[in-house]
């Protein structure tokens, strides 16, 4: 065992303390690392529903860009040349 010169009460508060702190910071880092977590949770699923959202109104755009050339073919040949 080592022999320290202080005295065994403050050797233990002070081994106490250093647990104490030691133990808090890894809590901290805990729960930091959860939000992070729930964060880019939130912003994937975010992003997975703007992406799809985005795929929906580009099919919608190409289908009424056809029903407009239909339309604008339909009109030409009903008007006389």
């Amino acid at each position: 065992m080592t022999d320290y010169k202080s005295s065994p009460n403050r050797l233990a508060r002070f081994f106490r303390e250093s647990r104490d702190g030691w133990k808090q910071k890894a809590v901290e880092r805990q729960n930091r690392l959860r939000a992070a977590d729930v964060k880019a949770r939130d912003l994937a699923k975010s992003r997975d529903k703007w992406k799809q959202e985005a795929k929906e109104t580009k099919q919608r755009l190409e289908q009424l860009e056809k029903e407009l050339e239909k339309i604008r073919g339909e009109k030409k040949e009903r008007t006389p040349v």
